[in-house]
C-alpha cells in the first residue's frame, strides 16, 4: 500500500447547483441516470449501462453534502470514465475529505503518477491498495480508526474481494456511517455474464433482509460474526434493467 497526501485543499469541481445524478451525468459516471447511449463511451461499450445508484446514494447522502464529511472510494479508474466519480463526488459535498483507492487494473503505479499527482492538486487523497490484500487493509486501519462517514466499493467486482472489504471496512467506518457495495450480480438476469460470478452475494444479501442475519459463504464464522455484531443491511436496490444490485449497509 502507498499512500499519496493531498497538496491542498482546493476543490475545483464543487457546485452545489445540481443533483447528484445531474453531477453523475455531466461527468459520465456509470452510477449516474443518462442512458448510455448519450455518453461518450456508450457506443464503445453498447451492453454496458447507467445503473443509476445515484438516487439511492442522494438518500443517505443529502443531509451531510454541507457538513465537514470523509469518504473512502474503491475503484476509481474505470478505463471508460477514469476518475469521474471522484469529480462527482467533489462537486456534490461542500467539504469531502476524500481518500480514493485503486491498483489501476495492475498497471504499475510508476505508469500513474501523473494522475495521482493531479488528483493530490485537485485536493485529493489517493491510495495505491489491492482491495484483496489483508496485508493493505490492515495499513489502512492502523491509519484510519472509526474515520469515514461513508464508504464505496466499486472495486473488482469479485465476490471474496467484496466480502473481505466489508469486513476489514468495519474497522475505517465511523459508527452510523454507511458502506455502499456496488455491482452484485442479479441471480435472476446476470448470473454469468461478466468474467467474475458474485450473484450468490445477492441472493444471501436478499435472505439477510427475511432472516436479520448477515451471512456470507466468502467468509468464516468468525468473519461473519464480526460483520453481524457491527453492520445492518438497510436495503439492497436493484437498477432499472435488473442487472446490478446497490447494497445499503450501516455501521452499528
Amino acid at each position: 500500500m502507498e499512500l499519496f497526501l493531498k497538496t491542498n485543499n482546493s476543490n475545483p469541481y464543487y457546485n452545489p447547483e445540481k443533483s447528484l445524478s445531474e453531477l453523475a451525468n455531466q461527468f459520465e459516471t456509470d452510477k449516474g441516470t443518462s442512458d448510455s447511449v448519450n455518453l461518450s463511451w456508450g457506443k464503445e461499450y453498447s451492453t454496458h449501462k447507467s445503473w443509476q445508484y445515484t438516487t439511492t446514494y442522494e438518500k443517505y447522502m443529502n443531509s451531510s453534502k454541507n457538513d465537514s464529511t470523509s469518504m473512502l472510494e474503491i475503484g476509481v479508474c474505470d478505463k471508460r470514465f477514469p476518475y469521474a466519480s471522484i469529480k462527482m463526488w467533489k462537486s456534490y459535498f461542500k467539504d469531502l475529505d476524500l481518500y480514493a483507492v485503486d491498483n489501476f487494473w495492475g498497471h504499475k503505479i510508476g505508469d500513474k503518477l501523473e494522475d495521482i499527482t493531479k488528483l493530490n492538486s485537485e485536493g485529493v487523497n489517493f491510495i495505491y491498495a489491492d482491495q484483496g490484500s489483508f496485508d493493505d487493509w490492515n495499513e489502512l486501519n492502523e491509519l484510519f480508526p472509526n474515520r469515514f462517514d461513508f464508504v464505496v466499493e466499486d472495486g473488482s467486482h469479485w465476490p471474496n474481494h467484496m466480502m473481505v472489504s466489508l469486513w476489514k471496512a468495519i474497522g475505517v467506518t465511523k459508527s452510523g456511517g454507511y458502506y455502499f457495495m456496488e455491482d452484485i450480480q442479479n441471480p435472476l438476469k446476470s448470473r454469468g455474464w461478466f468474467k467474475y460470478d458474485n450473484a450468490l452475494i445477492a441472493e444471501e444479501f436478499l435472505q439477510t433482509l427475511s432472516t436479520g442475519e448477515l451471512y456470507s459463504s466468502f467468509l468464516n464464522d468468525q468473519q461473519n460474526k464480526d460483520i453481524q455484531d457491527n453492520f445492518e443491511l438497510v436495503e439492497i436496490v436493484l437498477d432499472p434493467s435488473q442487472i446490478n444490485y446497490l447494497a445499503v449497509l450501516r455501521k452499528k
